[in-house]
């Protein structure tokens, strides 16, 4: 009797998190990645999942490794005609009983929608990290990592973070221990390639003739290897276009499709033997959990920092396209960056990696030409002092002006909401970044001047409002000339859009200012306008340490291209 009531105590006491991930298969598979972190390091935690049952249900075999539970939404059957309004609410009120069965400590929403963020506001939760909608319908974002997140990711190509990272970071995993290594799942020698040559996008994927090439090639100067293409049933009438040329006619009985097959078996049939070769995707992001040794051709809308698959010592192939990455509503009647991606390089890349587990750019540099070399970047997955996934360019040691901010940012952004410092090289530069960077200590003392104003007249609200008789106009000509520094601040952005970053996190911190009065928000706002002064004065240090000299002609003239 006595055990009994033990055990109902102690189950009573056990505190769980909830993440909320309603998006794709690829998110949640990042998001298992994150959660493994949190795991190795806090395996006490319980952790439960929302996600939608479609998205769910195919990888459940790799949700039931990483989560203790997971809630599955089924939205379409809870929502219809037949059960009615009344209906339709019970159906969801169930859903919703189950996921607050548990004494949830902290609910996390990393979705981002707005279906999530009113679904979050329904969970019991003594924390919300993420978006939610308050009592007034207002939403809201308390945590920075989350602002952060919500500020940049798809606004341009200067976040420096791997999803998993921030997610983790969101999560407020410490990374004192990691479930990446560098111990090798495949063999060297391998005499199978499982390509995946599909995208949800056409901006994101090679056209059949290209892919043609690779399998031809491949098939050809390696007779023991065997080809797998994985795809959808959507995808047979590219893969019939694919396989239908002459020249692999003689190749037909080592090409095996699998078109509409579970993940659970082409997740179980990829052993030490094979290759992953294909576009960013969910099928990436699948096989890292294996550590399959993989060569992930980016395109399109794909930013390689941030969807890079998450393990150790895999590659990534990616154009220097002046437009790349652009964004889904981008209008392209030509894509320029898979014209600049070369199926030769992804050829003698993937050559390399059929017959050891790393790319030896001097015998690349023999086997394909410099012209071929010269239109992309090639990447290796790699961390730092932290555990942050890094991709280290293997081309050019060299930087341009926006992989030198990008360092920038993780210092910035690590130590400012995390309280942490990565560990950074001074980057040697190329001469267009030189140039690049020669305008940006101006640009950075103009962001310092800005927030420095935006101070001044936070304070003096505060000031007036502090006195017996407050006077009211006053305070609205003070607010006024805040609003007119934000502008100012747009203008900046717009002519410099590497100090983008800066300004867009601090528009969503100042969305969601804190307080419950006059005094309190602008309190706040002060301390926004404070971190946009830190920031730049960072920034202007870190340009002083690589000799940027100002450049005095500095004026706002340029347009904002940070997509």
């Amino acid at each position: 009797m006595g055990a009994k009531q033990e055990n109902k105590t102690t189950e009573t006491a056990e505190k769980w998190l909830s993440i909320l991930q309603l998006t794709r298969i690829g998110d949640i598979l990042q998001t298992a990645q994150a959660v493994r972190l949190l795991k190795i390091n806090h395996p006490e935690i319980k952790v439960q999942l929302v996600a939608r049952k479609q998205f769910a249900e195919p990888i459940q075999f790799i949700i039931d490794q990483v989560f203790d539970e997971c809630i599955t939404l089924d939205l379409k059957t809870a929502i219809n005609l037949r059960d009615g309004v009344k209906g339709s609410l019970k159906n969801i009120s169930s859903q919703i009983a189950l996921i607050n069965k548990r004494p949830i400590a902290a609910s996390i929403n990393l979705s981002f929608s707005k279906s999530s963020t009113y679904l979050h506001s329904l969970i019991r939760s003594e924390y919300k990290l993420g978006p939610f909608f308050n009592e007034k319908h207002e939403q809201v974002i308390q945590d920075k990592w989350s602002q952060y997140l919500f500020s940049s990711v798809m606004r341009g190509n200067l976040n420096p973070f791997n999803l998993v990272d921030l997610f983790a970071a969101i999560i407020g995993v410490k990374k004192i221990n990691t479930h990446l290594n560098t111990k090798e799942y495949s063999k060297e020698l391998k005499n199978k390639a499982l390509i995946h040559p599909f995208a949800s996008l056409d901006k994101k994927r090679w056209a059949e003739s290209k892919w043609t090439e690779v399998i031809y090639n491949l098939l050809k100067s390696n007779a023991d290897l065997t080809v797998y293409i994985a795809g959808s049933n959507g995808d047979t009438p590219s893969y019939e276009k694919m396989t239908a040329s002459p020249i692999l006619s003689k190749f037909k009985d080592r090409i095996t499709p699998l078109l509409g097959k579970k993940l659970t078996e082409v997740y179980d049939l990829v052993d030490e033997n094979f290759l992953f070769i294909g576009h960013d995707s969910m099928l990436s992001h699948l096989f890292s959990f294996k550590n399959v040794k993989s060569l992930t051709i980016s395109l399109g809308t794909v930013r390689v920092q941030e969807t890079a698959p998450y393990s150790l010592n895999n590659y990534v192939l990616a154009p220097k396209t002046n437009c790349y990455p652009c964004f889904p509503d981008t209008k392209c009647s030509y894509f320029q960056c898979h014209a600049d991606v070369p199926f030769h390089t992804a050829i003698a890349m993937s050559k390399q990696l059929l017959t050891a587990n790393v790319i030896d750019i001097e015998k690349l540099r023999k086997d394909v030409t410099e012209f071929n070399l010269n239109s992309v970047d090639i990447y290796r997955t790699t961390t730092n002092n932290l555990g942050q996934l890094l991709l280290k360019n293997l081309l050019d040691e060299n930087k341009s002006a926006k992989e030198v901010f990008r360092d920038f940012y993780n210092v910035i952004w690590s130590y400012s909401f995390s309280e942490v410092e990565p560990t950074i090289n001074l980057p040697k530069l190329s001469k267009n970044a030189t140039e690049a960077l020669s305008m940006m200590p101006g640009a950075a003392e103009n962001l310092y001047e800005l927030a420095e104003f935006g101070k001044k007249y936070s304070r003096f609200i505060l000031e007036e409002i502090s006195n017996n008789s407050p006077n009211i106009q006053s305070i609205k000509n003070y607010s006024l000339k805040i609003d007119e520094i934000d502008r100012l601040l747009d203008v900046l952005i717009t002519s410099y859009p590497l100090l983008s970053p800066i300004v867009d996190y601090a528009k969503v911190a100042k969305s969601n200012l804190s307080g419950t009065n006059i005094v309190e928000m602008t309190e706040s706002a002060f301390y926004v306008y404070q971190e946009i002064s830190t920031s730049s004065s960072i920034i202007y240090d870190f340009l002083n340490k690589l000799n940027i000299k100002k450049d005095k002609t500095t004026k706002l003239t340029s347009s904002r291209t940070d997509a």
